[in-house]
């Protein structure tokens, strides 16, 4: 069993407008009860459910569909940079990050790696590869167009992915 989703929902609990108690018994659920694909479904959906079989294989696939463990605990690391003890680390880190970096600083260069900006980000990333293989194309330069067609079927491999995450959660981008 995968304790890194275990933590990560966890993480989602505390940080919850949950009262205290309610906050207890959704923790203690996850430590002691909680199946893998029960957090799954938890971390998809937001709300706890009992799983057969069938459900259980249904959850896994809209799990894994959109690489949703990876953008979870993205989002987990970049929370923990916020608001742990490396503030100041993190916020150098994401400033030196803007400065190079159109993209970051257009998706929020201090905010806070979520599934909305890790979307922003692939989404840049796909018009930054297709402007330079438009301009290599144009250009006449066959191997660097080769080169950045390469990149581009990759990055828009990552945002139908991203595309689809939003889409089984119900959320549209």
């Amino acid at each position: 069993m995968d304790k890194q989703l275990h933590l990560i929902a966890g993480q989602i609990v505390v940080e919850s407008t949950l009262t205290n108690p309610a906050k207890l018994q959704f923790l203690n659920w996850i430590q002691k009860e909680a199946t893998e694909a029960q957090v799954k479904a938890f971390l998809l959906d937001g709300c706890i459910t009992n799983l057969d079989d069938q459900a259980e294989e249904i959850v896994n696939a809209r799990f894994e569909a959109g690489g949703r463990v990876a953008k979870l605990r993205k989002t987990a690391a970049s929370t923990a940079g916020a608001v742990g003890g490396v503030n100041p680390l993190w916020a150098a880190y994401r400033k030196i990050r803007s400065t190079f970096n159109s993209c970051t600083r257009r998706c929020g260069t201090y905010e806070i790696n979520s599934s909305r900006r890790q979307h922003c980000m692939i989404k840049c990333k796909v018009e930054k590869i297709q402007s330079q293989f438009n301009a290599a194309k144009t250009a006449g330069n066959e191997k660097e167009a080769l080169k950045m067609k390469g990149k581009l079927l990759k990055v828009k491999s990552s945002l139908m992915k991203s595309k689809g995450s939003f889409a089984a959660r119900g959320a549209e981008k």
